[in-house]
């Protein structure tokens, strides 16, 4: 073959140093960096430019809020970007942050069908070994897991499910002959109910001829496609390809190397990872047209509103109260009447109108359940029901209301918290810290502390003065603030909730000094910019007075309620300041009186604000980036990347973003990081090289138009963690059936000892193989879930599953959340059980008990399944390799444990049992002369055993 080197030695590294992954469109935009493909389309791009043209036309059929008309003129030609579409149809100052991070939501769920273990190597998740009619299977069971999920309002569900069936979707258009049978629009029948895939290839039909150049021209057989037969192409050894059968092709695909060699895969424009390359841009094409018709159906389905919704359209945020029901609280019941009395007024049938209300009481030794309705007169009634009653002993069960509230509040959004109590769960604060970094939500305390007013709280006496310091911690974390108040004055403080639920405050600065010291004046500098609106300073704790500076040296103090740089409201210990409009631009200061515990936080509207997550660089047949589920975790040895999506910046827009700080606990600087531009809108990268150890802040910094400085930071606190545990499934629970998952818990830290805590927030029943683990440096420990919902569990309906491994000396503590979707059992699909027969046994189990722990057996077993099975899991060692609907088992455990249930899970989430087991030699034959018995006997015992089990 002949290979010009001027455009082939760039990419040797690729080809020598990537491992064998998986294979599809490319998944997101940093594949055509790795993989010099920049002219390729990847799922992220195809995703993308769907939604956006579906989300166009839903509002040009939408009456326009603001009275004006859309026109589809003004967007011809033009690149469509979110921030642009949005800006359009809610006015320039609406956030496009809900927006953004919806349309996140659906890509990186797209992207991780490539990365993550139970997705990538699956056939029938990709189209690739003629599992064309499984694929298809799996694509209606999707698409009713997706209505299910947005009807019920279970948004993040449904965007996960929407973006894995598009991944699949489009993957059809670069795996199949398609395209090469001369068919030009989308396939009428896919992911189309009652509607199945015919005139597919037969099993032993041969579909392509031997290629031997990196572009392979005309090597599907003119026979096959002239008969429009459908087939796609093989990869790897895992299943073994028929003789005569198409590769997928690539570098990567080690099926190349068995006739047919060469392959059909159209993923990118690089003939080193697609044969068919001269076909990407059409395959692309295809590829987005089928996405643009799937979302159509699915919006008339799902009717405009929820389809709004699901999309992030509406305001994205929930007004969340948590509120402590005991003797003592009725003015702060009254007050949280107040406030959502005046938000549903102001903010009914606009832009601003929360997409949820959520009401979660608690006392003791209560708290829930949690009301939750999209109603603004439906949470009214249930706020005006809300009574003070009873009480007794000072701390509630605080952490578990608040802990209920961040599992059903939208993303993004602030959760205020009213009591005049401290904490009787405090158990639960490493779980809710992780939920409120999972779920980038504020979490504020509003709280009546008044030592003099001892009804409905005994024994104020004897309470710890130090007894909210974890409200404050969690406040400090989350970007929240915690404000002490009274009876008297919670009315007016409380108005900070109007303030701060506008979809487009963000914070600027908070600064939260939890020690006192001596008195002295303390200086607070921050810096606010030209996009910035609506601008005010809450200062409050133990202070005596304080000044505000302006960037001209004007000044305005505590007593001057009205003067140069704006409006002062002081209510007991809380001052509010409302800056003049429009903001002055530059340095400001705040100076403080103070010899105690005070807080400083600054917020204002800006367009211009951040999304964030962490990833790791993915290579191999597919590169890309992936999201981690967790926080950034130290001792990978992987480069980590922080990928920041900035909102409000548009296309022609002169302000840029450059630098992104690491800032520690007390605001000082770890490391500064250089953003790296991607070519797409707002989406940038940075390289995070050695991950700062502990707790640590985001700040994204660059310049406006007239190269003055800007400044926005991610209001949640992160930390490294040495360890990281992962809920593995890809399959919807079914109403009284078992359903299993994978539990998979690695440590880059020092060697511990790990107890696994499983909990399941609706009305379930967990159990794992696992209550204990021990794992060493970069060793993983995975396990078995399994889930049982009761039969008469509603359709649509999520059960949120939560596990918590805490090392022994409480060093590490991870956790992992997985929300399973609830749906129907899929009657229109004929399946039959699973079922198993043994190939081979071997062990040296000797019978002495003494002695099991260091001996060995080993069974592999002949699996067959009418879609194909997908997971198999058992108590010990399991390796599972599929070739279409039969595969190939093989389990190894310790000569302790002699008999062992596999389960089975196939493709459609059906699961079913497999017994398997060695007959272990009694001690006193063992004594005689540790003689097995021979392997014909063991065979013939075991599949009279196994008859009988398929029997029963």
């Amino acid at each position: 073959m002949a290979h010009s080197l001027a455009w082939i030695l760039p990419l040797l590294w690729v080809l020598v140093l990537l491992p064998r992954g998986t294979h599809n469109f490319f998944p997101n935009f940093w594949s055509k960096v790795i993989s010099f493909s920049w002219g390729s389309r990847t799922h992220q791009d195809i995703t993308e430019e769907a939604i956006l043209n579906v989300t166009l036309e839903l509002l040009l059929d939408m009456p326009h809020p603001l009275g004006k008309t859309l026109k589809k003129e003004d967007f011809v030609g033009r690149t469509l970007v979110p921030d642009d579409l949005l800006r359009a149809y809610r006015g320039a100052k609406a956030s496009p942050k809900p927006f953004r991070a919806a349309l996140m939501e659906v890509v990186n769920a797209n992207a991780a069908m490539d990365f993550l273990s139970s997705t990538r190597n699956n056939a029938a998740l990709h189209f690739d070994s003629e599992n064309i009619r499984t694929a298809n299977q799996w694509l209606l069971l999707t698409r009713k897991e997706i209505l299910q999920a947005a009807r019920a309002e279970n948004y993040e569900v449904a965007r996960e499910r929407l973006g894995c069936l598009l991944h699949s979707l489009q993957d059809f258009y670069s795996h199949s002959n398609w395209i090469e049978m001369g068919y030009r629009k989308a396939h009428p029948d896919l992911v189309t109910v009652g509607k199945d895939i015919s005139s597919i290839a037969d099993a032993q039909e041969h579909t392509c001829s031997d290629c031997s150049e990196w572009t392979c021209r005309d090597n599907i057989l003119p026979s096959l496609n002239k008969r429009r037969r459908l087939t796609t192409g093989y990869y790897g050894s895992h299943p073994k390809k028929p003789l005569g059968k198409c590769s997928h092709g690539g570098y990567f695909d080690d099926s190349v190397k068995d006739s047919a060699t060469g392959g059909i895969n159209k993923d990118s424009k690089s003939e080193i990872f697609s044969p068919h390359h001269y076909l990407h841009a059409e395959a692309a094409r295809i590829a987005k047209e089928a996405s643009v018709k799937f979302l159509r159906e699915l919006r008339i389905h799902l009717g405009d509103k929820h389809f709004l919704r699901l999309l992030g359209l509406g305001s994205g945020s929930g007004l969340s109260f948590v509120i402590d029901t005991t003797g003592s609280m009725g003015e702060e019941i009254t007050a949280a009447r107040l406030q959502t009395r005046s938000i549903i007024d102001q903010r009914r049938n606009t832009p601003e109108e929360p997409d949820f209300y959520i009401l979660v009481p608690f006392h003791d030794p209560d708290f829930g359940p949690v009301y939750k309705t999209r109603n603004p007169d439906v949470f009214w009634d249930m706020l005006s029901n809300l009574t003070a009653l009873g009480g007794g002993d000072e701390p509630e069960m605080s952490l578990s209301a608040i802990q209920l509230a961040l599992l059903n509040t939208p993303p993004h959004s602030e959760i205020f918290v009213f009591t005049d109590a401290s904490s009787k769960d405090a158990e639960l604060a490493n779980s809710v810290e992780s939920l409120i970094q999972e779920r980038k939500s504020k979490v504020s305390f509003l709280i009546t502390e008044d030592p003099s007013r001892a009804p409905g709280r005994g024994r104020r006496e004897v309470l710890s003065p130090h007894r909210f310091d974890l409200y404050a911690s969690l406040a400090q974390k989350s970007g929240g603030e915690i404000i002490f108040t009274n009876n008297h004055d919670i009315r007016e403080v409380s108005s900070i909730i109007q303030d701060s639920t506008n979809s487009g405050m963000i914070t600027l600065f908070h600064v939260q000094k939890k020690e006192p010291g001596p008195r002295d004046w303390k200086t607070y500098n921050f810096h606010l910019d030209s996009l910035l609106e609506r601008v005010k300073i809450h200062i409050h704790g133990d202070i005596d007075d304080f000044q505000i500076i302006g960037p001209t040296g004007k000044r305005q103090g505590r007593s001057m309620t009205t003067g140069p740089l704006g409006v002062i409201q002081n209510v007991g210990r809380f001052s509010k300041m409302s800056l003049k409009s429009p903001v002055h631009v530059g340095h400001w200061k705040v100076e403080i009186l103070t010899q105690g515990i005070h807080t400083v936080h600054v917020q204002g509207e800006s367009t211009l604000d951040f999304l964030h997550y962490f990833a790791v660089s993915v290579n191999g047949s597919h590169p890309g980036l992936f999201q981690l589920s967790s926080q950034p975790v130290t001792g990978t040895g992987l480069d980590t990347m922080l990928v920041v999506m900035a909102t409000g910046l548009a296309p022609a827009s002169p302000a840029r973003l450059d630098l992104v700080t690491l800032a520690g606990p007390d605001g000082e600087v770890l490391d500064r990081l250089a953003l790296q531009d991607t070519n797409q809108t707002g989406l940038y990268v940075a390289e995070l090289g050695k991950v700062p150890s502990g707790a640590f802040s985001i700040l994204v910094s660059g310049r406006d138009g007239e190269n003055r400085p800007l400044l926005r930071s991610s209001p949640q606190v992160n930390t490294v963690v040495e360890s990281t545990l992962e809920i593995i499934s890809s399959t919807s629970l079914i109403p009284g059936s078992q359903h299993s998952a994978l539990l998979r818990l690695t440590n880059y830290g020092t060697p511990a000892d790990f107890t696994l805590k499983l909990n399941c927030e609706q009305a379930c029943t967990v159990n794992s193989s696992h209550s204990r683990a021990h794992v060493g440096r970069n060793e993983t420990v995975t396990g078995e879930i399994s889930v049982l919902v009761s039969q008469d569990t509603e359709p649509g309906s999520t059960v949120l599953l939560t596990v918590q491994a805490d090392s022994a000396d409480a060093a590490q503590t991870t956790f992992a959340f997985l929300q399973l979707m609830v749906t129907e059992s899929p009657k229109h699909i004929r399946t039959s059980p699973t079922t198993c027969s043994v190939i081979s046994l071997e062990h040296n189990c000797s019978g002495l008990p003494s002695h099991c722990g260091h001996e060995l057996w080993t069974v592999a077993a002949r699996v067959w399944d009418t879609v194909g099975v997908q997971i198999a899991s058992g108590r010990g060692t399991v390796s599972y390799s599929s070739e279409g609907s039969m595969g190939r088992a093989v389990y190894t455990a310790d000569c302790c444990s002699p008999e062992t249930d596999l389960v089975f899970t196939n493709q459609l989430g059906g699961t079913s049992l497999c017994r398997l087991g060695v007959a272990v030699p009694s001690p006193a034959s063992s004594s005689v002369g540790d003689l097995p018995l021979p392997r014909w006997t063991l065979l013939t015992l075991l599949l009279i055993m196994f008859w009988r089990v398929l029997k029963a």
